[in-house]
């Protein structure tokens, strides 16, 4: 409850800029992510920074295995900038969880031991020191080909956040925003040449 609520207070924080609040799912509030790879629990994002709260792992103390399944929606329009890792904790100091995107829904891969990742869009192991830092572009950079590009397009993704160790906390935006018209990256395209060749002229 007290790693909800310092994520909680985080998350507010980062809605101040750039992005205003969208939609939200706090795991304590509406409910467990589903576990079961047929049905993904549904996010549909908004325009903004989407809140995500939740837990997840393995408790051997217990016996008890998480997973936690989200099936993402990127409405038309819209396209998916980054994902901040506004906070993490794990119950080992020195434990990793793994987060992992794939296109489409429901989950295609395995959990645990058994993913084989060819249905992966890429992966990411995420510690503590990761709070604050890009999951999305974590995730790129063990992308399998053909490479996704970033920004994200519209349709519908699935995220698996597991651990197979230990128990975590997690809290992450999803920063989404409206895809630029055609004019205005017409009009972004001319002003930096403009900008290139006012520099040139003043170099000479």
């Amino acid at each position: 409850m007290r790693a909800t609520a310092v994520g909680l207070v985080i998350i507010s924080t980062c809605l101040t800029a750039p992005f205003a609040a969208a939609a939200s799912y706090n795991e304590s509030v509406q409910g467990e992510l589903s576990s079961v790879a047929a049905s993904p629990t549904p996010f549909v994002l908004e325009a903004g920074a989407n809140a995500l709260i939740g837990s997840a792992g393995t408790d051997h103390s217990v016996g008890t295995v998480d997973y936690d399944l989200l099936a993402l929606t990127i409405p038309a329009g819209l396209q998916l900038d980054s994902i901040t890792i506004v906070s993490y904790s794990n119950q080992s100091a020195f434990g990793a969880s793994f987060f992992a995107l794939q296109p489409g829904s429901p989950w295609l891969d395995g959990f645990g031991f058994d993913i084989l990742g060819f249905s992966l869009m890429g992966w990411a192991h995420v510690h503590s020191s990761d709070a604050g830092s890009d999951l999305l572009s974590m995730i790129h950079e063990n992308a399998n080909p053909p490479e996704f590009t970033v920004p994200v397009a519209s349709g519908v993704y699935t995220m698996l956040m597991e651990d197979i160790d230990t128990p975590f906390n997690y809290s992450l935006l999803f920063n989404v925003s409206a895809v630029p018209e055609p004019s205005s990256l017409a009009i972004a395209g001319a002003a930096c040449m403009g900008l290139a060749a006012f520099r040139r002229r003043r170099a000479v």
